[in-house]
């Protein structure tokens, strides 16, 4: 029969391999202090700290010794590590995650809101150009809708280039002052 809290940790190993749960026990018992302490240097949250510890204990008993090449000490607090890092960087994505979700929804909203307004005031423009008198809108849609030149327009209106010019001249003056709200 052994003596297990006299028994070395390679001894404790191999007795863990072979499924001896008072082996197991001794090294839990031995290790878990010392690497709760370095996990909570690295994560304050103890709860989380005593997870990341569990679930390395629960994978050292699927270990066999082989799969250990270095001490026992060095091995548990780089598994350790490993998984405290590990945690470290899921929450980091995490986190990125759901800013990234927070900032889409964000903008959702606030470009949703926008192409509202938008529409609302497009339609508030075209209201205003269908106010004009007739032949000024004629002027002001060959401009504004199917960008045509003045000589264009001149040539299709059968008029002159500068009195294309002072007709969309006189609309945007007419539309200035009916969209003045937007600019105050």
């Amino acid at each position: 029969m052994y003596r297990y809290p006299d028994l070395s940790d390679i001894e404790l190993i191999a007795l863990v391999y072979n499924k001896d749960e008072q082996a197991f026990s001794i090294l839990y018992e031995r290790y878990f202090p010392l690497l709760f302490i370095y996990s909570c240097k690295i994560i304050p949250d103890q709860e989380i700290a005593k997870d990341i510890l569990q679930d390395v204990f629960v994978s050292l008993w699927s270990k066999t010794p082989k799969e250990i090449k270095t001490n026992f000490s060095s091995y548990m607090y780089t598994a350790v590590r490993y998984q405290l890092f590990d945690y470290i960087d899921k929450q980091k994505v995490r986190k990125g995650y759901a800013d990234s979700l927070q900032q889409f929804l964000n903008q959702g909203e606030c470009s949703t809101d926008n192409y509202l307004m938008e529409k609302e005031l497009q339609q508030q423009i075209e209201k205003e150009v269908m106010n004009l008198p007739p032949k000024m809108r004629e002027i002001f849609i060959l401009s504004r809708q199917e960008n045509k030149t003045y000589e264009e327009i001149a040539r299709q209106s059968s008029i002159s280039p500068n009195t294309v010019r002072k007709q969309i001249s006189n609309a945007l003056k007419i539309m200035r002052s009916k969209f003045a709200f937007l600019f105050f």
